[in-house]
C-alpha cells in the first residue's frame, strides 16, 4: 500500500516545488538509514557521519567532472569509497569503549571539512564544484534521457531508497544484523556468547557509511553543485535530528523523521519569522513526549486504541 502510494505521490502533488521536497525527503531517507544502521541498530553514536556525505558527493562529482565517467559508474564507487573509508576509520575506533568512537569520528568529519575547504586545486575551496552532469540513461536507437526534472528525479531516488530499505532489511532480519542488535543490547554479554564484537561493529559502520556516499552522491547530481557544507555541522546536526525523531533502529522511523524535516518547516512558512522557532518548540516536544520516535509512539497509540475497543467490547 505504502509502496503504491510512494508511486502516485507526485501526480496528486503537480506543483514543481512539491516535487522537489519530496526528492529532498528521499535524500535525507537513505542518510538517515545510513546513520540508522550505526546509531539505531549497532548502538554507537557517529559525529562525523555527515563526513561520508559529503565524501560521496564529492568522489562522485570529481570523477564525473574530471574524468567524464556517467552517473551509474560514479554512484557505486562513491558507495565503495565511503565504506571502505569507513573500514578504516571503525578498525582503530573500535578498539576502544566509551564515547572514543563518537570522539574519533568527529575528530575525522573535521580533517575531511579542512582538507575539502583548503584543497583548492582539487576541490575549489568554499567556491565548490558546479556543473556536474545530471544521471543520463543512454538508450540504443533512441534519444538520450537525462534526469533533469524533479518528476524523473523523485522515481530515481526512489528506487535508491528502495534498494537501501531492501538493504537494510535483510542485514538486520539476517544471523549478522542479530548479532549487531545483541551486541547493542549487551556488549559484554555478547562477547560471553562467542558473537565477534569487534568485527560486526566495523562491518556494521562500514555498511552505513557505503549508504551515506551513495545518499550524498544522489544529492551531488541532483543539486548540481556540492560545496564543503555538505561535510559540515549542519548536516550532522539535521540527520541526527531525522533519526531521534522518526525513532531508532526503525526503517519507518528514518523515512517518517526525513519527511517530518523536509515538509512541516515548509508548512509552517505561513508564520514567517516564528517558522524556525514553532519547529524547534515541536522537535523538542516530540523528543520529550514521544522519546522512543514518532513511529514508535503511533504504534503505541494504536495498540492501545484497540485494547480499548477490546475490553470495551468484553464489557458489553
Amino acid at each position: 500500500m505504502l509502496v503504491i502510494v510512494a508511486l502516485v505521490m507526485p501526480f496528486i502533488f503537480k506543483d514543481v516545488y512539491h516535487r522537489h521536497l519530496f526528492v529532498l525527503a528521499g535524500i535525507f531517507a537513505v542518510f538517515a538509514l545510513s546513520l540508522d544502521i550505526t546509531l539505531g541498530y549497532l548502538g554507537e553514536l557517529s559525529l562525523g557521519h555527515a563526513a561520508f556525505f559529503g565524501l560521496g558527493a564529492y568522489c562522485s562529482t570529481l570523477l564525473a567532472v574530471h574524468f567524464h565517467l556517467p552517473f551509474w559508474v560514479t554512484f557505486p564507487i562513491s558507495g565503495i569509497f565511503t565504506g571502505m573509508m569507513g573500514f578504516l576509520i571503525g578498525l582503530p575506533s573500535f578498539r576502544v569503549r566509551g564515547p572514543f568512537f563518537a570522539i574519533v569520528t568527529l575528530g575525522f568529519a573535521i580533517i575531511i571539512h579542512l582538507i575539502v575547504n583548503n584543497w583548492i586545486s582539487l576541490t575549489r575551496g568554499p567556491m565548490g564544484i558546479t556543473k556536474i552532469p545530471p544521471p543520463a540513461l543512454v538508450i540504443p536507437y533512441f534519444s538520450k534521457f537525462a534526469f533533469t526534472t524533479e518528476l524523473s528525479y523523485y522515481y530515481l531516488i526512489l528506487a535508491i531508497l528502495f534498494f537501501s530499505i531492501y538493504l537494510t532489511r535483510k542485514l538486520i532480519n539476517s544471523r549478522t544484523g542479530r548479532a549487531i542488535l545483541a551486541i547493542r543490547e549487551n556488549e559484554s554479554l555478547a562477547l560471553s556468547l562467542g558473537i565477534k564484537v569487534y568485527y560486526f561493529k566495523v562491518l556494521a559502520f562500514s555498511l552505513g557509511t557505503m549508504l551515506a556516499g551513495i545518499a550524498g552522491s544522489a544529492y551531488a547530481h541532483y543539486f548540481r553543485i556540492v560545496t564543503p557544507d555538505l561535510v559540515g555541522v549542519y548536516y550532522m546536526v539535521n540527520v541526527l535530528i531525522i533519526v531521534i525523531v522518526g525513532g531508532m533502529g526503525s526503517i519507518g522511523g528514518a523515512i517518517s523523521g526525513a519527511l517530518i524535516f523536509t515538509i512541516v518547516p515548509e508548512i509552517l512558512r505561513i508564520v514567517k519569522e516564528l517558522r524556525l522557532v514553532i519547529f524547534g518548540v515541536i522537535l523538542l516536544a516530540s523528543i520529550v513526549y514521544l522519546p522512543e520516535g514518532v513511529i514508535r509512539g503511533l504504534e503505541t497509540l494504536v495498540v492501545q486504541m484497540f485494547r480499548r475497543k477490546s475490553i470495551e467490547g468484553r464489557n458489553c
